[in-house]
């Protein structure tokens, strides 16, 4: 339960222990971006170049949700 907790990480990116493990299976230090948008951006690029798991298809989408809560205004 304490992993899927989201914390607020580098440059405003919101991840959670869970999401950061995802993220290294496949090789993607998300302290690499300087924003959440550059980070659903690469991990939409690896998704379209490369053969991975559904895993990675709901991590962006739970990212993406994760942005739209945290980094628009309402």
């Amino acid at each position: 339960m304490e992993n899927s907790l989201i914390k607020k990480r580098n440059n405003n990116i919101y991840l959670s222990d869970d999401d950061v493990n995802i993220l290294k299976r496949y090789d993607i230090d998300y302290n690499n971006y300087s924003s959440m948008k550059e980070l659903l951006f690469y991990i939409e690029e690896v998704i379209n170049n490369t053969d991975v798991s559904d895993e990675l298809e709901d991590l962006l989408i739970k990212l993406s949700e994760y942005n739209y809560y945290f980094n628009t205004n309402k």
